[in-house]
């Protein structure tokens, strides 16, 4: 019997639906008995919350600025630099170090850009960059002015009240969360010691800015560019994943199990062999994984980058938060282990054939 009717008869939820958009392939998970299972669209989110996502869980922003110096025609056109920021409803904050370039640049010209999406994890960048690809991320266009001086107080308990809230997000965590944290490395104490330096900074130390966007866009793993309505940002929901979700995404890559069942999701969801696998997104309707496809004996010399495909897997519900995600990431993990146990019994060589070895 080949592997994939063997996947068929013995495990229902396979060929859920599913289907190809450019270099992404989807699955929406079965719905347990009794319940609807929603539409795959329902389970991507649009592009304007996308965007949201990556901004919000984020603090660190590479900021580019036109020179105001003319020292010549070699000499650069802009400045680009990484600075703290968050995020108040629609309009990212910049803290950028007194008498930084950028601050005679805005004088001169308040133009900017503000790319996010990046710069963390730090160890998934870095497989991105191995590979020759970039992660996806939001491109910002618009105009850079200094906050008023009676508006720092305001902005500085804003600040003060979104870090509260990942502290409580990472206390109040179940046990099924806290073993994922516990695998990442450092960001969820980057991320408190960057708030905590930005609520603490003097006016000696920091400029505060606005970035009021003028252009949107995000950019996916294929580099290419889709453009989103700068008004719908502000009023864009901000997923519940998104105060722990750089360190969830850095938990399960650092584990070799969380990994290895990444690998096993793509053999058993969809009946994709694949070698290696990262998660890079996740939200409450489900995460993307970019796997790397084991080549066949005739595309032997393929380009490895051409080997990484991105996966996304969609939930058949929507979880209310990131302990939520975590349990339905164990059940899943479950699910698919209890898969290959039952298929090696119709064909011992079934594992083999079907999981690479790790």
């Amino acid at each position: 019997m080949s592997s994939r009717r063997i996947w068929r008869s013995l495990w229902p939820r396979i060929g859920a639906q599913e289907r190809a958009s450019g270099d992404c392939r989807y699955v929406v998970l079965r719905a347990a008995s009794g319940e609807a299972r929603p539409r795959l669209e329902e389970t991507t989110l649009p592009l304007v919350q996308r965007c949201k996502n990556l901004l919000a869980a984020s603090w660190r922003a590479q900021i580019t600025t036109i020179n105001a110096n003319d020292d010549g025609p070699d000499a650069p056109k802009v400045h680009g630099s990484l600075v703290n920021y968050v995020l108040v409803g629609g309009s990212p904050l910049l803290w950028i170090p007194k008498n930084d370039t950028h601050e005679l640049n805005l004088v001169m010209d308040e133009r900017g850009s503000m790319v996010v999406g990046h710069t963390d994890p730090p160890p998934l960048v870095r497989a991105w960059r191995e590979i020759g690809r970039v992660p996806p991320r939001a491109m910002l266009l618009g105009s850079v002015a200094p906050l008023q001086r009676h508006e720092l107080d305001y902005v500085k308990r804003r600040v003060a009240k979104v870090q509260g809230a990942i502290n409580d997000a990472v206390k109040e965590a179940g046990s099924a969360l806290q073993s994922v944290v516990q695998e990442s490395g450092n960001l969820i104490n980057s991320r408190a010691r960057a708030f905590e330096a930005m609520v603490a900074a003097t006016d000696a130390e920091y400029s505060i800015f606005s970035l009021t966007p003028k252009s949107c866009h995000f950019v996916d793993v294929l580099g290419g560019r889709h453009e989103v309505d700068v008004a719908e940002i502000a009023g864009a929901a901000v997923d519940p994943l998104c105060r722990v979700l750089l360190a969830l995404i850095d938990g399960i890559n650092q584990s070799e199990t969380r990994r290895f069942a990444l690998i096993v999701f793509c053999a058993v969801y969809l009946q994709v062999r694949v070698q290696d696998a990262y998660i890079f997104s996740a939200d409450r309707w489900g995460f993307n994984v970019l796997a790397k496809a084991v080549p066949s004996e005739e595309s032997e010399a393929a380009d490895n980058s051409k080997l990484w495909r991105e996966f996304r897997f969609g939930f058949s519900r929507e979880v209310k938060d990131a302990e939520g995600f975590c349990v339905l990431l164990a059940e899943m993990e479950k699910e698919s282990l209890d898969a290959l146990k039952k298929a090696q019994e119709v064909d011992p060589d079934f594992l083999k054939k079907n999981v690479p070895e790790q």
